[in-house]
């Protein structure tokens, strides 16, 4: 029996989540060696990262999933990676006050607008 699409998006997540957490258990200095290669360039990982969402999320409307179940689920997301990153927020909170001083907007234009298509498309399709 084949898989769906979002039955192959969550295959793939899986399939990560269990090999960081088996590397992690065996070598976390292997696994934070793989992730400090993959963060050198993070202006290219971060584009990459995008387009990868945008495929992902490409794929996902073609299956039927609309931009409010995404949101949805952005919001569980979001509340477990508030789990994970809670006792580090003095640590984000001095770097970001540090990087204020430069121009942070221009840095996150891309990520920035991307959230705003976003917002706006979900804006639209929960009250229009």
């Amino acid at each position: 029996m084949p898989l769906s699409t979002t039955e192959i998006l969550a295959t793939i997540i899986i399939a990560i989540a269990v090999i960081k957490l088996v590397v992690l258990s065996i070598s976390p200095k292997a696994w934070y060696s793989f992730a400090g290669k993959l963060y050198t360039k993070p202006k290219v990982t971060s584009f990459i990262a995008l387009v990868l969402a945008g495929i992902v999320f490409y794929f996902l409307q073609r299956a039927g999933t609309g931009i409010i179940e995404v949101f949805a689920v952005m919001l569980f997301v979001s509340l477990l990676m508030v789990v994970s990153l809670a006792r580090y927020v003095k640590t984000i909170i001095e770097f970001y006050t540090k990087k204020s001083k430069k121009n942070l907007w221009k840095e996150h234009w891309l990520d920035t607008l991307a959230w705003i298509v976003l917002l706006i498309w979900g804006i639209k399709e929960l009250f229009f």
